[in-house]
């Protein structure tokens, strides 16, 4: 039987049932992943860090208000409202009350068409986990001086960025949902259901999420975008491979889809043995060696690099050539 409000976490306390697993169905699986899974347990539906910003005023439960210079926000009208207004280095934005370590968190967010564009690049939605000034994940679109959106992923220790990528393509205006899901030092970025990006180098200091819109360098109003909603989104791990849209049957039932296995250098379908499996949610909860990949039997291709020419893996059960006396004539059955 769970516990109610006793679980420590960061600096606040997560109240509900804590997570804890019971079962995982099934207990075993190919190494290439890909088949279903079941976990049973308790706390794994906390629903206390949702926000859909319907009140009058932010929930100083949830939220600080992090605005400065001419930035302010707004909620009440089911969605956050960012405004910085035009003194340069202004900020509108919120931060969260408790810190996490392991822990995946949605934005949904509409981005709207900006009537002018800014002087210098602005920073229109700006999505991090923060531990400090000198350590935090930044994932931000800007807006440009050609009035074209652009999605960054920065990761920064102790005052040094250490990882980045740059999405070079516009990004589009209208809809766009974005998860930042951290696991150890391992942060994803998840934008419209993709993974687009990862790192590897992030501390394991527990930290704050931030949503804001900043114009640092630039006298331009940024008001182009409305958050709808923050919600906080449980997920299983199998092997340190976390499962990003893990489905939330109920307090006591979780649902996906198993990863592939994984070794230490990150190959694909490159391992088969027992792996623990984990729960992030109202806490987190790890089950010692409760699930097994095992290789399937059938023809494989390793991609080479002997030669130009370089092959993905093939490892279709499906896929059958004759064995025996008739093994290389043909007429597979």
């Amino acid at each position: 039987m769970g516990y109610y409000g006793l679980f420590k976490y960061g600096s606040g306390v997560l109240y509900g049932i804590a997570t804890a697993i019971s079962a995982v169905d099934p207990i075993e699986g190919p190494a290439p992943g890909g088949n279903k899974f079941v976990i049973t347990g308790e706390g794994f539906d906390p629903r206390q860090w949702d926000d859909e910003f319907t009140g009058a005023i932010l929930n100083p439960a949830k939220w600080t208000d992090i605005s400065g210079g001419s930035g302010a926000i707004t909620t009440g009208a089911n969605h956050l409202g960012l405004t910085t207004g035009v003194v340069v280095g202004s900020v509108a934005g919120v931060q969260s009350v408790v810190q996490w370590g392991n822990t995946q968190g949605e934005i949904r967010a509409i981005l709207a068409t900006p009537v002018a564009q800014p002087p210098a690049n602005v920073n229109v939605l700006d999505f991090q986990l923060y531990v400090d000034a000198s350590n935090y994940v930044t994932v931000y679109l800007e807006l440009t001086t050609t009035g074209v959106f652009t999605l960054h992923c920065e990761s920064w220790m102790g005052g040094v960025m250490v990882d980045e990528f740059k999405n070079l393509t516009p990004w589009t205006v209208g809809l766009s949902m974005f998860k930042l899901l951290r696991w150890g030092t391992d942060i994803y970025l998840i934008a419209n259901g993709s993974v687009i990006w990862r790192t590897r180098n992030f501390v394991t200091t527990a930290a704050y999420f931030q949503i804001y819109s900043a114009n640092l360098t630039s006298a331009y109003d940024v008001n182009t975008v409305k958050v709808e909603w923050f919600y906080f989104r449980p997920f299983a791990v199998f092997q340190d491979q976390p499962v990003h849209d893990t489905v939330v049957v109920g307090d006591r039932r979780i649902r996906g889809i198993v990863t592939a296995s994984r070794d230490v250098q990150w190959q694909a379908a490159a391992y088969e043995g027992l792996v623990d499996v984990s729960v992030v949610a109202n806490g987190d909860d790890t089950s010692t060696d409760a699930y097994e990949y095992y290789y399937i039997n059938g023809l494989k291709s390793i991609n080479s690099v002997q030669s130009d020419v370089e092959m993905d893996v093939i490892n279709d059960d499906q896929l059958v050539t004759p064995d025996g006396e008739d093994k290389g004539l043909g007429g597979g059955f």
